[in-house]
């Protein structure tokens, strides 16, 4: 949390909002709600909903790199902050997933399912890079690959596999993981980094 993410007035201050304006735009579901809520005794997020945690942390946290969307809200005019930040992403969505899908039925259906994750903040806890739809597009496709090839991770490399394709699965896990969010340990268990990231490697080790 300290390392990734900024509470609520430090995130209004770097996008030079008041608190007020913030949620203004999070009510109009024009920028990603905060991805993580803290009580005290637990935190919770769209992800994962509410875990325990034996830290008092309270507040809302945000990802820095979610700045730039905000700003785009804020300087669009008055009733038009989501069709501004709307216009951007899934022009930058459909820029970048134009380049791993030929069907344009394939790609406005993944930009509808994309959407719900960036406003609920979902993408803010997930994706190393959240600040553009390249950053979104980029996990998001080699996480999709991953699970394709690997049966959602429960089989690292087929025992016939070549090395070459045991190495070109061992850079796809890497690629994974460069483009994907560390997870905090009240989440670890239950996460994609865990399924995909750790114990394919180890698996794979082993194949």
């Amino acid at each position: 949390m300290q390392t990734h993410f900024v509470d609520k007035t430090t995130f209004a201050l770097m996008v030079g909002i008041t608190l007020d304006r913030l949620d203004q735009l999070i009510l109009a579901k024009a920028i990603p709600s905060a991805t993580y809520t803290c009580d005290g005794l637990s935190v919770a997020s769209a992800v994962f909903g509410t875990t325990p945690i034996n830290e008092s942390i309270t507040g809302e946290f945000f990802r820095p790199e979610c700045v730039r969307w905000v700003q785009l809200a804020a300087q669009a005019p008055t009733g038009s902050e989501r069709a501004a930040v709307l216009s951007q992403l899934t022009t930058e969505l459909r820029i970048s997933l134009a380049e791993h899908s030929s069907s344009n039925e394939t790609i406005e259906t993944k930009i509808e399912a994309y959407l719900p994750y960036f406003f609920n903040g979902t993408f803010g806890l997930c994706i190393a890079d959240p600040s553009t739809g390249a950053g979104i597009v980029k996990k998001e496709m080699l996480q999709e690959k991953l699970i394709a090839l690997t049966a959602n991770g429960s089989i690292a490399a087929p025992v016939d596999a070549s090395k070459q394709q045991k190495q070109q699965l061992s850079t796809l896990i890497d690629d994974y993981a460069d483009s994907a969010m560390p997870f905090s340990p009240a989440e670890y268990e239950r996460s994609s980094r865990k399924r995909l990231v750790d114990d394919l490697r180890q698996t794979l080790a082993r194949a």
